[in-house]
Formats: structure tokens, C-alpha cells, sequence
């Protein structure tokens, strides 16, 4: 599924929902982010969620609510969700500073959060 919008997508790669989130997101983006989160972790042909954000260049305090509010309904559903930051980028910088990244359990690229997401689903 592609939305209209090009900075928000959600690809299936081998059982695996990918939502990809390019350039900025804000809170004009914040509804149809949410759509894109709850159709990956209800989607039924995938077990998990990678969670794309090394194209993101700005992330405020709407995108980090949304995506802590994404992590919680995927854990209630026992569905693994994992972030993808570019390292050095402002979205790590963010997680950093509000200390999230440990609770996200963030990965430094998309390669290295296939392969935990693999794991966890293996």
C-alpha cells in the first residue's frame, strides 16, 4: 500500500509489514500515519513490523507519541515492532534525548532490523 502521501508507505517484504516514513512527518501527517500503523499490525498475512525511519529527516513530539502509541498496540497484540534509525540522524538524536530507545528496542539500520525482526519471528 502506497498513500498518497510520498512520504508514508507500508510494503510486505517476506512476512514482514515495512511502514517506511521519508522527509518529515508532523501533525499533519498524524492521521493517516496512525491508519498506516494499525493496518501493519493487523495485517494477517505478516507477523511483525519493521518500522523504516532512516529517510526521515524531522520527527517532533506528534511522530514519537504516535510511534510509542504503534509500539503498545503491537505488544498487546504479541506482534514484534522494530525501528529502523539512521545513526547520526535527528530521529536517533531524538529517541536519545527522550530516552526511548531502549523501550523501542531501535536498530541503526533497515538491515540490522530485518534481522532482529526475523529472529524474533523465527
Amino acid at each position: 500500500m502506497v498513500s498518497n502521501n510520498e512520504s508514508i508507505e507500508l510494503t510486505l517484504r517476506e512476512r514482514v509489514a515495512v511502514v517506511t516514513l521519508r522527509h518529515d512527518i508532523d501533525l499533519e501527517d498524524a492521521d493517516e500515519v496512525t491508519e498506516v500503523f494499525r493496518r501493519a499490525c493487523t495485517d494477517s498475512l505478516t507477523a511483525a513490523t519493521l518500522l523504516d525511519l532512516s529517510e526521515l529527516d524531522f520527527a517532533d513530539s506528534t511522530l514519537l507519541n504516535l510511534i510509542l502509541r504503534a509500539k503498545a498496540e503491537h505488544d498487546e497484540a504479541h506482534r514484534p515492532f522494530v525501528p529502523a534509525v539512521a545513526a547520526g540522524s535527528a530521529v536517533e538524536r531524538l529517541f536519545d534525548i527522550t530516552g526511548v530507545t531502549d523501550v523501542l528496542g531501535s536498530t541503526r539500520s533497515y538491515e540490522e532490523a530485518l534481522r532482529r525482526v526475523k529472529t524474533l519471528t523465527a
